[in-house]
């Protein structure tokens, strides 16, 4: 799940699967398409499976077609500004929620187990392992699992995957070492492989992704 939120008073012109959007902020579903018509300075946050508010950003996202929902100035709050901790962005985000009225979605102990196998994986695990592993515990098939799944998380293992893989060669991009060694250390077949799904996924290159100047990352702490 992403948050785009404006930076400044300007609202953000994007393109979202290919229709124009103009907000101060959007609550965007996984693997929508999007882009921003202007370069605007602003506010990206991700929203990873397993936090406690993933299933309810993914419901309200859900309630429109288009599976994307927009944000007003009241919804972003200055507040987001001062956020330094995750504790302190937990409490944001079931602020932002509870403001929406967007019930809470109990976690469900199957999917976190699921979430413990992909974590644990090693970069180069296919999902047909993970598979197997998880209908060790939960007999299925294949197929009535991926269905759940995508239900639940609204992308499918293999993205779930790609997506750690992704996250963890940006992690090692920031130690300045070579691109095909951070490709194959984060499960890449190649450089090319990387460049391609990272430009896929932020419209960033990993190289512009090292320059803080067009983009700054950090993890917030815990407290």
């Amino acid at each position: 799940m992403t948050l785009l939120l404006a930076a400044d008073n300007v609202p953000l012109e994007l393109e979202i699967e290919g229709q124009r959007a103009v907000a101060s902020g959007w609550l965007l579903a996984p693997e929508l398409r999007r882009r921003f018509i202007n370069p605007q300075p602003h506010i990206s946050i991700t929203i990873e499976p397993e936090h406690a508010a993933y299933s309810r950003l993914l419901r309200w996202a859900r309630l429109s077609p288009l599976q994307f929902q927009e944000l007003g100035a009241v919804d972003r709050s200055e507040d987001l500004m001062n956020v330094a901790t995750q504790q302190d962005l937990d409490l944001w985000l079931s602020q932002l929620l509870d403001a929406n009225h967007q019930p809470s979605a109990p976690s469900t102990p199957r999917l976190m187990y699921l979430l413990a196998i992909v974590n644990e994986a090693e970069p180069d695990t296919i999902a047909e392992d993970v598979w197997q592993a998880f209908r060790s515990r939960y007999p299925s098939t294949q197929a009535h699992c991926s269905h759940w799944l995508q239900e639940c998380l609204g992308i499918p293992l293999r993205k779930l995957l790609l997506w750690r893989k992704l996250r963890r060669a940006l992690e090692m991009v920031s130690e300045a070492k070579h691109a095909t060694e951070v490709a194959h250390a984060a499960g890449f077949a190649d450089s090319a492989h990387l460049s391609r799904i990272c430009l896929r996924t932020f419209g960033l290159k990993p190289s512009q992704a090292n320059d803080h100047k067009i983009l700054q990352v950090r993890r917030l702490p815990d407290c």
